[in-house]
Parts: structure tokens; sequence; C-alpha cells
């Protein structure tokens, strides 16, 4: 059985990395159309390198919801964002060693997508329409 709860704050957090996802593709043609196609993909290298490790750290956080399951809940967000850090580190070392980037471009994008994280909020607000009851 799937639990409500998960199922909502895995859509959720899925809109936020699809904003992520976006956000990339837009700062991407932005760089292509004022600087040149290296700044572009360096710039897709960039927000890929937090986007892609982001993408996982929210399908192992909110896979389980609920207070009954809150040692799953905690696992999966300390198992989550060490994979994502983990990812990071090798999306980066990867891209900074064989690729032949803007490094100006790269950084802007990911610092853009790090940046993207304070956003979250807008993406997590919704009351389903419940009422304060006092």
């Amino acid at each position: 059985m799937v639990d409500k709860l998960a199922k909502y704050s895995h859509k959720s957090g899925l809109k936020l990395v699809g904003f992520q996802f976006l956000l990339v593709l837009f700062l991407a043609l932005i760089l292509t159309v004022f600087f040149s196609f290296k700044s572009g993909y360096s710039g897709l290298a960039g927000g890929m390198t937090f986007m892609l490790p982001n993408m996982i750290f929210v399908l192992m956080t909110f896979a389980h919801a609920g207070a009954s399951k809150s040692k799953l809940i905690l696992r999966g967000f300390y198992v989550g964002e060490a994979i994502k850090l983990t990812l990071i580190v090798i999306l980066f070392s990867l891209f900074l060693k064989y690729g032949a980037l803007s490094l100006p471009s790269f950084y802007i994008s990911f610092s853009f997508l790090v940046a993207s994280q304070w956003l979250a909020p807008f993406f997590f607000h919704d009351n389903n329409g419940m009422t304060n009851d006092r």
C-alpha cells in the first residue's frame, strides 16, 4: 500500500527538482546565446552536477512519511544526503578533470542551483484545504 502522505511529499520534492531542471536549461540557454556554446554546455554541466544528486536525495528522503515510519524517514534523509554529497564530489571531479569547460559558467550555474534550494518552501507550502479550528 502506498502511503498518501509519502506520495504527496514525493510529488512536492519532484516539483522542486523539475523547477531546478528548468532553471538549468534556462541558464544554459542564456549562457549559449550571450556568450558561447562552450559556456552553455559548461552551465548545463554545472547545473546537472547539483540537480542529479539532489533528485536522488529527494527520492530517498520522501519515500516514507508518517510518525510510525520516523526511523525510515531519518535513515532515508541521512543516506540520501550522504549519497548526494558523494555524487556531487564525483561529478565535480569528473567534469573538472575531463571536461573542457568554461569554469565561470560552470560555477555560476552550480551556484544558482544551490541557491534555488532557498525556494523550497514555496514548493512545500500547501495546507491541503485544512483550516485552523482554534
